[in-house]
């Protein structure tokens, strides 16, 4: 299926980094307790500063790839990567509600009275009494992502549609070793048995998505 079947150093070295990341989460859990592990995972700590980091590196892959692609002429390639940079962008702006702890900044009079917690972020917000949060960016999110790293190499390889639509817009796939480090990690995380564990969840996806954007699965539909 894989046109590329060895798996880059770089891949090898962020998902052991990510794997040792989570595991010292285990391990403050298990041996030093809820509130050891509670500043490990903190806001303004190193695992948010970490997320931020990782996306905005996607997003800074994204770009390259999208004028990469310009050269080649592929309007509908940049198109693709570009919403990417965006998306991910985004991402890492709320994953530190912009800036706004770090900088000293207060939030404005709606998001003081619309955000759970009072910050400048989206994910936050409540409206008509619901919890964005938790409708979009973890329920929807994550069967999303499911689909995903389950599903969506075998579609490609047997729907020729979802083929052609991967290669129109040339669309990253996640390849093998991707799918092993994102279900490995994801285990880790849930073996935790703790209430606040988005956090080494969103540390994963970091991780595993600049991942994916530096070597893309190319999948045939042979």
């Amino acid at each position: 299926m894989d046109k590329k079947k060895l798996i880059k150093v770089e891949e090898i070295v962020l998902g052991t980094t990510l794997f040792i990341f989570i595991g010292y989460g285990m391990y403050l859990k298990q041996f030093k307790g809820y509130d050891a592990f509670q500043e490990y995972i903190r806001e303004d700590g190193l695992i948010e500063y970490l997320t931020t980091l990782f996306l905005l590196f996607s997003s800074l892959v994204c770009i390259f790839r999208a004028f990469h692609y310009r050269k080649m002429k592929k309007p509908l390639w940049i198109l693709t990567w570009i919403l990417f940079a965006l998306l991910f962008f985004f991402a890492a702006g709320e994953e530190i509600s912009w800036g706004q702890r770090l900088f000293g900044v207060k939030s404005s009079e709606f998001f003081l009275h619309n955000n759970i917690q009072g910050e400048t972020n989206f994910h936050n917000l409540i409206v008509e009494g619901k919890n964005l949060n938790i409708m979009i960016f973890s329920r929807l999110m994550f069967l999303c992502l499911f689909i995903y790293f389950v599903f969506s190499r075998l579609l490609v390889w047997k729907i020729p549609f979802i083929h052609d639509l991967v290669e129109k817009f040339n669309l990253p796939l996640p390849g093998i070793q991707h799918i092993f480090i994102m279900l490995v990690s994801s285990f880790m995380v849930i073996l935790i048995q703790i209430t606040r564990q988005s956090e080494l969840h969103e540390l994963s996806f970091a991780f595993v998505f600049f991942m994916i954007f530096l070597n893309p699965a190319r999948i045939s539909k042979e």
